[in-house]
This record gives C-alpha cells, sequence and structure tokens, in this order.
C-alpha cells in the first residue's frame, strides 16, 4: 500500500467516475464525425466500435489516467503500461472469438483484413518504444520477428503476472495474424481535454462560439437519456447516421436560429425579497400579499431570468447596449400608453388603486419582442417588473411622487 495515500484515496471513485466520462465523451466525438452508412455503438462491441456498411469496423479502447507529472503533463504510455498490453490481449481474444468462428488462421486473417483497432488515451503515445516499433513496421523499416523477439524479451522481465499473461497471449498468435494485427492498430494521444475537441468539432460545425456549450449540454442530455432507456430494456446503444441525423438534428437547428437563445435562471436566491421597490408597489396595490412567500419568490424570478439573459446576450455580443436601451424604451412606452388610458377615470385613492390593477392586468397580456425573439409571457412580465424595480414606471397614478 502506498504509504501517502489514505484508505479514502485508495477507495475513493472518483478517477474511475471520470474514465467513464471520458470514455462518453470520445464517443460523442466520434458520434459528431459520424459519415453515411456508418453505426455507432457504446459498450457492444468494445468501448466503442464504428461499423462501415457491414463490410469493416473499428474498435476502439478508451484509456484515462489522472497521473500527471511534475509539468502538468499526463504520464507517459510506459513500455510495460497494464493498460497497453491489457488493450492488446483483449483484441486478442476478439480475434480469435471461438463463438465467431474464429479459431483457424484463415478466419482470423479474412477477419483482420476489414478490421482496425484505436487505443485512444490521453497518457503520452510518442516515447513508448512498442509503439515506435509499430510504427517502423509499418513503414517497412521493422520486419514482425523483431517486434515478437522484443516482446520475448520483456517477457523476461516484466514483474507483473498478469501483464506477463497479456503478453504470452499476444505472441501466441501465428506470426502471420500478429503481423496483420500490428498494421492495423493506431494509436492515438486524446490530449488531455477531450471536452476541448468537442467544442472544436462544433465549432467547425458552424456552431456559434456563445452556443458551443449550449449544444454540447442538450446533446449530452438526449445521449445520456437514451442509453439510460436502452439499457434498462436490455439493449444496447447503437446509434445509425440516418438515426442520428433524423433524431438529433434538431439540437443543432435550435441553437443556428438568428433567435436569442432564452435560458432558465440558475438557483438563485434573494436577501430579502420583500423589499424590492416592485413587490413593495404590489403588495400596496393588493395584489399580492405580504407573506405570500412563495408568489414573492415567483415573480421575483420573473424579473431575474429576464435581466440574467439580457446581461447573457451583451456579454456574449448577441446584443449590444443599444439594443437593450431600445428594448426598455420601448416597453415603457408601451407601459405609458397603457397606465393613460387605466387611469383616465381615477379620481380618488379607491380608484387610483382599482385602476392600477387594471393597468397591471394588461400590462401583463403583453408578449414583448427583442430583436428576432418573442419572449416569453414571464419573461415579459419580468421585463415590467424590472422597470419597476429601478422606479421607471408603477401602477398608481401617483406612483412617481409616491415612489
Amino acid at each position: 500500500m502506498d504509504a501517502d495515500k489514505t484508505l479514502y484515496d485508495l477507495t475513493s471513485a472518483d478517477t474511475k467516475i471520470i474514465g467513464f466520462d471520458f470514455q462518453y465523451f470520445y464517443f460523442i466525438y466520434k458520434l459528431l464525425d459520424l459519415r453515411e452508412s456508418q453505426t455507432i455503438g457504446y459498450e457492444v462491441k468494445d468501448d466503442i466500435h464504428i461499423e462501415i456498411d457491414d463490410s469493416s469496423i473499428i474498435f476502439f479502447q478508451l484509456k484515462h489516467t489522472t497521473q500527471k507529472n511534475i509539468n502538468g503533463v499526463p504520464n507517459n504510455l510506459a513500455d510495460l503500461d497494464k493498460d497497453l498490453w491489457k488493450t492488446i490481449s483483449h483484441w486478442t481474444d476478439i480475434i480469435s472469438d471461438e463463438h465467431n468462428n474464429r479459431s483457424s488462421e484463415y478466419e482470423q486473417i479474412k477477419f483482420l483484413e476489414k478490421t482496425q483497432f484505436i487505443l485512444a488515451t490521453n497518457k503520452k503515445v510518442s516515447k513508448n518504444n512498442f509503439i515506435s516499433k509499430i510504427n517502423r513496421f509499418k513503414d517497412g523499416k521493422l520486419e514482425i520477428l523483431d517486434i515478437k523477439k522484443w516482446i520475448e524479451d520483456k517477457l523476461k522481465s516484466v514483474k507483473s503476472v498478469e501483464t506477463k499473461c497479456y503478453l504470452e497471449k499476444i505472441i501466441s498468435l501465428s506470426i502471420n495474424v500478429l503481423s496483420l494485427l500490428f498494421k492495423q492498430i493506431e494509436f492515438i494521444d486524446t490530449g488531455d481535454n477531450i471536452i476541448n475537441s468537442i467544442q472544436k468539432t462544433l465549432r467547425r460545425m458552424m456552431i456559434v462560439e456563445s452556443r458551443i456549450n449550449d449544444v454540447f449540454s442538450s446533446l449530452l442530455f438526449e445521449l445520456k437519456k437514451d442509453f439510460f432507456e436502452k439499457v434498462l430494456n436490455g439493449k444496447h446503444q447503437i446509434i445509425t447516421y440516418d438515426e442520428w441525423h433524423n433524431r438529433y438534428i434538431k439540437i443543432f437547428q435550435n441553437y443556428r436560429t438568428n433567435k436569442l437563445l432564452i435560458r432558465p435562471l440558475p438557483k438563485k436566491s434573494l436577501c430579502n425579497p420583500i423589499e424590492q421597490p416592485f413587490i413593495k408597489e404590489l403588495i400596496e396595490i393588493g395584489e399580492i400579499k405580504k407573506d405570500d412567500f412563495a408568489e414573492i419568490a415567483a415573480l421575483s424570478s420573473h424579473m431575474l431570468r429576464l435581466e440574467m439573459n439580457l446581461n447573457r446576450w451583451h456579454d456574449d455580443g448577441e446584443l449590444v447596449s443599444d439594443d437593450i436601451r431600445i428594448f426598455h424604451n420601448n416597453n415603457k412606452l408601451v407601459w405609458k400608453n397603457i397606465h393613460k388610458k387605466s387611469h383616465r377615470k381615477t379620481i380618488d385613492k379607491n380608484t387610483d388603486t382599482n385602476n392600477a390593477l387594471i393597468c397591471l392586468d394588461e400590462i401583463r397580456g403583453k408578449e414583448l419582442r427583442i430583436e428576432e425573439t418573442l419572449l416569453p409571457i414571464d419573461l415579459s412580465n419580468g421585463e415590467f417588473y424590472h422597470l419597476s424595480n429601478i422606479k421607471s414606471i408603477g401602477w398608481r397614478k401617483d406612483w412617481e411622487d409616491k415612489y
């Protein structure tokens, strides 16, 4: 046991969870690049697999590490790294699978001729001697027997019984099968930020910068929901190109529109919501009671959501300050016309209160628009609450003198 690690460190599931997330994010990364006639599967034939016209298949194994060197870079994939040899040993089992009638050399070669194997990892692969030898072998600069001898030499020094079993299984393949397997293997350094790779792909798919994370979040939610439902029903997550195009294209369409994206309000609480000017005025005209905390919270959320979206649109460059100023000024004019009409017959305090409620009711029925975007009723209401809160409008006839 590592003396520097506590029991909590050794039993923590964090590193396992991030490994699963890395695997699923890579699945999304490959899904974004799916082509016609291709089908992708998650945790079916391998970590990920892609079939092309039923004539060829690519197997993907994903390996992730959280361990980094002093420079903050993920560790190298060492020559005797268990992840490396476990992966190739796993592929050896696939190649020689008796249940798929691949016990003979002929069938194994026939299978390998239409199969590719990819190990994708955030570990650095550039300094791995085995991978260097594989690349030289593919370039015709090294013989297959040289690689087999190198593995046999490693067998003499390896200490891990598990890794030794992996190496023995691999070199038990016939030389012809081993040669073709090594020609069909590819090693990919994914880098340490697979999410960034997904974001770059979305950018190339003509998603504007301000909406990339929204597309990613929506896509992740829909795919995870699909995965959960399929597994719950004893099925696998396998997605054809047509299904990918038809079922998920709406996510991209939603975020490619010129309309502003209206986002939900994050959980946010106000210290003294009853002290807000617009709430005080609504209490005074009898629209809400001061102990109706649920209604006060609901109305406050409408205003906060409106303010949050306006700020986000401005920060993302989708609106400039003049757009927002014009929006507020137009809505002040909407209020002014309704307020004037509502208070034509206001003569005393009682009629002032009644007509204030009439003004409020009519205002609440207005659906506002900013640029090309029609706002939902809660944001439209929230705009007038905002204007009331900054004391630019009111409901009573004498609101300006009073507030």
